[in-house]
């Protein structure tokens, strides 16, 4: 019995090698399109933040409508569970309702709800690796790792949700350390 162990684990290597070199056929070109026509999306998954000796964890979901960023986050946070919407410009944090409690600048509200700053304006492109109309970062992104204004990202786990898209990403700067871990990517459906 012992020796038809290690065949059958050979040639299920072999299929799993088999498919990811399937998915692996789209181009960045592919990608870099399919991305750009479609602005609206989500994720859900882990989160991991630290800074100045401080951390957590919670649960992640978050969804992209045009340049708008709606954020759930629950878990062991201060309030349990918070809802933030915000754009460049502004952010609010919502209650149980979907009503305003609070408004700011995103830099500001993030921080506030994790104890962390975050790595703003660049996070909503940053978490799909692609920042229309700059090739040179979605190449370093691609490749792994790359600097924005100080902040470092890791990216790892690539899948293909429908095309590469990370499953794990690493950012820092200085004592501050967020880690996410996506567990599903959405495309979300154009009103």
């Amino acid at each position: 019995m012992k020796f038809l162990v290690l065949p059958a684990l050979l040639i299920l290597t072999g299929c799993a090698s088999v498919a990811n070199r399937q998915h692996s056929s789209h181009s960045e070109s592919e990608r870099t399109e399919y991305l750009a026509a479609h602005e609206d999306w989500a994720f859900s998954g882990r989160l991991a933040f630290a800074h100045a000796g401080k951390g957590g964890s919670a649960r992640i979901r978050w969804q992209q409508t045009g340049g708008t960023s709606d954020v759930r986050i629950s878990g062991p946070l201060a309030m349990g569970s918070a809802h933030l919407r915000f754009d460049a410009i502004q952010a609010q944090i919502l209650d149980a309702a979907g009503q305003p409690v609070k408004t700011g600048t995103p830099e500001a509200l993030l921080a506030e709800l994790l104890q962390v700053p975050a790595p703003l304006p660049s996070l909503p492109q940053g978490l799909r690796a692609f920042w229309p109309g700059m090739p040179e970062r979605d190449a370093a992104a691609s490749a792994g790792a790359l600097r924005i204004a100080q902040w470092s990202w890791r990216y790892a786990d690539w899948r293909y949700e429908p095309v590469r898209l990370p499953g794990q990403i690493e950012i820092e700067r200085g004592e501050t350390r967020l880690r996410l871990v996506i567990d599903q990517w959405q495309e979300l459906p154009r009103d």
